[in-house]
C-alpha cells in the first residue's frame, strides 16, 4: 500500500516553483521563480492537494485549464493499483519570472482532450502476439542471446519527446540510451521482427551506447567496502508498469533475495520520465542495510573528459564525447541533490564486476528512497551540445527543472 504523503504540494519537475491559490476564483497560481524559461514544466499535486480547489467525485478525474480556458496535458495516475488515482500531473510553459493561473474542473475522462502523447513505455514479448507487456518476470540469464529472444529490445523501454533509455531485463540490468532525431514516440515498433536493427541509423534515431559490463547509463548497484556488486543474480526480479501519458512514464522494479556478499538485500527502483526533459529519474529503497553501504550509479567510460559541478544546491558530473555508437558526440550526466551524492571513482577496466565506469557514489539509509536523475544528450538531436559550455547549461536548466 502506497503510504499517503501529508504535502499539499508535490513537486516532480520545477525550476523553483510556487503555488498560491486566489479566493476569488478558487484558481491555482503557479510561480516561475527560477532564472529559467521552463517550457513543458510539469506540476504534480498529490489528489488531497487537488481536492482543496474542487471537488472530486468517485470515477472523476481533473481537466486543467488557463486563464483563458484553454486544457493544459494533464493526466491522472493511480500510482499503487488500487483503482484510484492518486496524483495529478500537468504541463504548462513559464518564462522566467512568471506566474499562471489554472483551475481544476472534475469530469469523466471521456470528456478529456486528446493530448499528444510525448512518454511512453514499450516492454514487449518478443514471442507472437507480441503483445505488450504490464507485468514480467525477470531473466537470471546474462547472455544477450537469451534477453532478445524473450523481449522486445531485451528489456522494458522508456522515452519522451527528446531522449530514449532501456533496461537489460535478465541479471546484467545494465541500462542503455536510444538516442531520438524525432519528437514522436518511436520505441514501439523497434526491435521487432523484420524491423531493421536498431544499432543502425534510422529515421527515428538509433542504440547509441556501447554499455558492455559497466553499469551504462546509471543503473544501480551497492558498495559494501571496496567491492562493488551490481544488481545482479536475485531471489526474485519484477517488473510493474504504473504509468504513462502526455505528461509522464513510470514502473517498477523490484529485486528480493539480491545476495551480495554475506548480505541479502531488497531492493525497489522507481524509473520516470518525463516531456521535455533529457534525463530519466530513479527513485531507489533498500531495505536490509547495515549501515556502512553506499548506493552507487555511474557512467560508461569511453576514455572522454569526466568532470564535476555544482548548482542550485545539486552535484553533477558529466563526460562530453564523441562516445556514441558511430562516435558522435554524447553528453550524459548524473545529477542529484548535494548531500546526497557522495563522490565519484573509477571502476576497474576488466574483471568479472562493474567495470568501465565512472562510478558516482550515493548516500542511502534503511527503507528510505535516494532519488536522482540521468541526463543524455546527442549530436544528432542537438548539434550544439558538442560546446562544453552549452552543455553544462544544459545541466543546469535540467537542475531547474528537478530542483
Amino acid at each position: 500500500m502506497k503510504k499517503k504523503i501529508s504535502f499539499l504540494v508535490i513537486l516532480i519537475i520545477a525550476g523553483i516553483v510556487t503555488f498560491s491559490c486566489s479566493n476569488e476564483v478558487k484558481s491555482y497560481t503557479v510561480s516561475n521563480t527560477s532564472g529559467f524559461d521552463l517550457k513543458d514544466k510539469a506540476v504534480v499535486l498529490i489528489r488531497e492537494g487537488v481536492s482543496k480547489y474542487v471537488t472530486i467525485p468517485e470515477g472523476k478525474v481533473v481537466l486543467v485549464t488557463d486563464k483563458k480556458g484553454k486544457a493544459l496535458p494533464s493526466q491522472c495516475d493511480d500510482l499503487d493499483g488500487d483503482g484510484k488515482w492518486d496524483e495529478l500531473a500537468f504541463l504548462t510553459d513559464l518564462e522566467a519570472g512568471q506566474k499562471k493561473k489554472v483551475t481544476f474542473k472534475a469530469v469523466d475522462r471521456s470528456e478529456l482532450p486528446e493530448f499528444t502523447q510525448k512518454t511512453n513505455i514499450r516492454f514487449g514479448d518478443k514471442k507472437p502476439p507480441l503483445k505488450e507487456l504490464h507485468s514480467a518476470i525477470r531473466l537470471k540469464s546474462t547472455d544477450t542471446n537469451i534477453s532478445q529472444k524473450a523481449f522486445q529490445m531485451e528489456g522494458p523501454a522508456w522515452e519522451n519527446d527528446i531522449i530514449g533509455f532501456r533496461n537489460y531485463f535478465d541479471a546484467r540490468n545494465g541500462i542503455d540510451i536510444y538516442g531520438k532525431r524525432v519528437s514522436r514516440m518511436a520505441l514501439d515498433s523497434v526491435g521487432l521482427p523484420g524491423k531493421p536493427s536498431y544499432h543502425e541509423l534510422a529515421g527515428w534515431g538509433m542504440d547509441i551506447l556501447k554499455v558492455g559490463n559497466s553499469l551504462g547509463a546509471g543503473a544501480i548497484g551497492i558498495k559494501i567496502g571496496d567491492i562493488l556488486y551490481r544488481i545482479g543474480p536475485s531471489g526474485k526480479g519484477t517488473y510493474r508498469f504504473i504509468t504513462e501519458g502526455p505528461v509522464r512514464a513510470m514502473f517498477e522494479f523490484a529485486f528480493t533475495g539480491v545476495k551480495m556478499g554475506e548480505r541479502t538485500y531488497n531492493i525497489k527502483q522507481i524509473i520516470s520520465i518525463y516531456a521535455g526533459d533529457h534525463f530519466y529519474r530513479s527513485k531507489v529503497t533498500v531495505s536490509g542495510l547495515k549501515g556502512d553501504e553506499k548506493l552507487i550509479t555511474g557512467i560508461v567510460d569511453h576514455d572522454v573528459e569526466f568532470d564535476k559541478g555544482k548548482f542550485a544546491g545539486y552535484k553533477y558530473f558529466y563526460t562530453l564525447g564523441p562516445q556514441a555508437f558511430l562516435h558522435e558526440y554524447l553528453g550524459m550526466a548524473v545529477l542529484a541533490q548535494k548531500d546526497i551524492m557522495v563522490g565519484s571513482f573509477s571502476a576497474p577496466d576488466s574483471g568479472d564486476g562493474i567495470i568501465k565506469t565512472h562510478v558516482v557514489s550515493l548516500n542511502i539509509q534503511d527503507n528510505r528512497p535516494v532519488e536522482f536523475a540521468f541526463l543524455a544528450a546527442w549530436e544528432l538531436q542537438d548539434a550544439k551540445i558538442k560546446d562544453k559550455n552549452y552543455f553544462v547549461g544544459l545541466i543546469k536548466r535540467s537542475i531547474a527543472r528537478l530542483k
